[in-house]
């Protein structure tokens, strides 16, 4: 799993927000994370309406396979879809996709 030093922020912000058990789960996942560095700007035209999350955007289409987000609000426009080639899915999305393509098996 990827992250940018923009995302890490952006989890920190909005981690008090959720309940507490979600801080323990972060450490953890924290800790898998491969941090890479933000994108702010793109070679090419990007018509996305939410301003503040476009690193965390342009930052998945530079480095990742996958962009996952619960983020309707900011996101909505491209959720279920791509940007550019990259899919932009909630998790649960991602993972029906995975075990349709026989990666990813029930337990």
């Amino acid at each position: 799993m990827l992250a940018t030093p923009y995302v890490v922020d952006e989890v920190l912000r909005n981690l008090p927000t959720f309940p507490a058990a979600a801080s323990a789960a972060w450490a953890r996942l924290r800790q898998r994370l491969v941090l890479m560095d933000d994108v702010v700007t793109l070679d090419r035209p990007a018509v996305f309406p939410a301003g503040k999350d476009r690193p965390i955007l342009f930052g998945a289409l530079a480095w990742a396979d996958v962009l996952l987000t619960l983020d309707r609000g900011d996101f909505g426009s491209v959720l279920g879809s791509e940007f550019y080639g990259l899919p932009v899915l909630k998790p649960g999305m991602f993972l029906e996709r995975e075990r349709a393509a026989g990666r990813l098996k029930l337990a």
